[in-house]
């Protein structure tokens, strides 16, 4: 704009002097000679131009210096990585059973497979995926190259294919605009539009990182306003982001959390007027939040915003419940029994010459008791503890036999027939040893609820990608208030404790930890007077080779 009212500044100018001369000299006969001021305004913009053209270039490049100094992120992206690094770092993250790459019909690295397995690969850069087997062809250079992987037969196997689709692997053909000299001002535009795509990718970035955080994120300005939300807030508050800015914090927080000690203005007041950074509890929609408060300072100068970061507890206070509630369990339910038996001790030692059958026989139970208690505790520990670097490959029917033939004396003394069901192999990752000991509750808690004369059922067998395991009997069943609660600890059922037995309800929940370790599902279906239906629901492996 200034430009072009310069350029009309001269040409006014020039029309002025010339009209101005040609009406002197037709009136009064006065000859002017206005070359010279002609000569000013024609010679005086060019200069003018090109003053301020250098000005202007050396403003963009003290400012483009400046931007080449500032920090940056520059992320690789997978296609500027060679065909042998992608193929380690996705033999690293999928850990598949197989896989094969060759570079123009030259075998570099292979496992399980051979070039005989190579399919028919109709577009390069897009992934072909055959069963379990997913192949791809890459160019690189004037090199082709030929990647396959071959994924286990399980659940994970359509999410990796997935992944793999998805995967950005095409490589990028070359910048076709022409290079510029560096002194030329269109050297310095170019690189003005590549710092401003720089800046650009750096804030697709931030704000990326910020939405994909595991904690929610509030970033307000000087007067407590918000100003940013990531989606885990818009999520956890239940509150649309369109409504989110610019809504004052002091308002979201006290919506969602009425508080009196402290008062969430006070908390906010510090922050902002005393740059105090304050750590609090949150409880939204039933669930546990820490909220840590923060001031910063966003351009430099004296105003300090704040920044919010909310983290999800929930899980962490559950686990701090359920320590309290093992330390009640061996304060209590632990220590009751050995006192019985000191104190019976005790007795029987007054007395040495008296010691009746009943006494030895009561001894016995306690004795038994605290037995049971500590290995339930102790079991559950070790399923708690378990990871998948214990485990190896195991069969669910042979694992299904050895706790029916743990259990099979025990319930013939009830007078109960234990069947079970199953003729088809199903390989597990897994830890036997627990699993065993899952199952084996399961029948024992079958056995324990049924009436004499009834039968109990385990059945082994696959439905799809999954290999299940059903305990079923024709008990009293389970009440429809107790089953929510049934997989909790420490909780035993109304049953049970009319029926008298003893367990610290630690049972059903060592199952429950010992399936979910193994990434798999439990689930029970009861009727009262029907008995009911325990179902165990894991992932198959591959089988074992040989």
């Amino acid at each position: 704009m200034s430009l072009l009212i310069t350029l009309l500044g001269c040409a006014v100018a020039i029309a002025v002097l010339v009209a101005g001369a040609a009406a002197l000299q037709l009136i009064g006969a006065i000859w002017l000679v206005v070359s010279l001021a002609l000569l000013m305004p024609c010679l005086g913009f060019p200069l003018w131009y090109a003053w301020r053209t250098a000005q202007t270039q050396r403003f963009l490049r003290r400012q483009l210096d400046q931007l080449d100094q500032s920090p940056h992120i520059n992320l690789p992206e997978v296609t500027q990585r060679r065909p042998e690094s992608i193929l380690e770092h996705l033999r690293q993250l999928l850990r598949p059973h197989g896989w094969y790459l060759s570079r123009d019909g030259q075998l570099l690295a292979s496992c399980k497979l051979d070039s005989a397995d190579v399919p028919h690969l109709h577009a390069p850069e897009t992934w072909l995926h055959d069963g379990n087997q997913s192949w791809v062809q890459l160019t690189r250079g004037n090199h082709r190259y030929v990647l396959g992987l071959v994924l286990g037969n399980d659940l994970h196997c359509a999410a990796y294919q997935h992944y793999l689709q998805r995967l950005q692997i095409q490589a990028h053909s070359a910048d076709p605009r022409p290079t510029v000299a560096r002194q030329h001002l269109c050297t310095d535009i170019e690189r003005v539009r590549l710092a401003t795509e720089r800046m650009g990718s750096m804030q697709q970035f931030t704000y990326r990182s910020f939405e994909h955080m595991p904690d929610g994120i509030i970033v307000t300005d000087a007067l407590g306003i918000i100003q940013f939300a990531n989606g885990h807030i818009e999520t956890w508050f239940n509150e649309p982001r369109i409504s989110l800015i610019g809504m004052p914090l002091l308002r979201l927080l006290q919506g969602h959390d009425p508080r009196e000690i402290p008062p969430w203005q006070e908390t906010v007041a510090e922050t902002l007027t005393l740059g105090q950074s304050h750590t609090v509890d949150l409880h939204i929609r039933g669930k546990d939040y820490l909220i840590h408060l923060a001031p910063f300072v966003p351009r430099g100068d004296d105003q300090k915003g704040l920044i919010a970061n909310i983290s999800d507890i929930t899980q962490l206070r559950e686990q701090q419940r359920q320590h309290r509630e093992t330390i009640d369990f061996i304060s209590h339910d632990v220590r009751s029994p050995l006192v019985s038996q000191l104190a019976l001790i005790e007795q029987m030692k007054r007395t040495p010459g008296t010691v009746q059958p009943e006494q030895l026989e009561q001894l016995g139970k306690l004795a038994r008791r605290s037995y049971q208690l500590a290995e339930e505790f102790v079991q559950l520990a070790r399923a708690e503890q378990l990871t998948e670097t214990r485990f190896y490959e195991c069969e669910l029917l042979e694992i299904a036999e050895n706790a029916r033939d743990s259990v099979v004396e025990q319930a013939s003394e009830r007078g109960l027939t234990l069947n079970l069901q199953g003729c088809e192999n199903l390989w597990l990752r897994g830890n036997a040893e627990l699993l065993e000991r899952a199952v084996i509750n399961l029948i024992t808690n079958a056995v324990q609820y049924s009436a004499p004369g009834t039968t109990v059922t385990v059945q082994v067998f696959r439905a799809g990608y999954q290999a299940c395991l059903t305990v079923s009997d024709e008990g009293n069943g389970i009440a429809e208030n107790e089953l929510p609660f049934l997989f909790e600890r420490y909780r035993r059922q109304k049953s049970s404790e009319l029926s008298g037995s003893h367990g610290a309800g630690l049972g059903l929940s060592f199952v429950k930890v010992v399936v979910e370790k193994h990434r798999g599902d439990i689930d029970v279906t009861s009727q009262l007077g029907e008995g009911s239906v325990f179902t165990i629901k894991l992932p198959i492996a591959d089988l074992p080779p040989g």
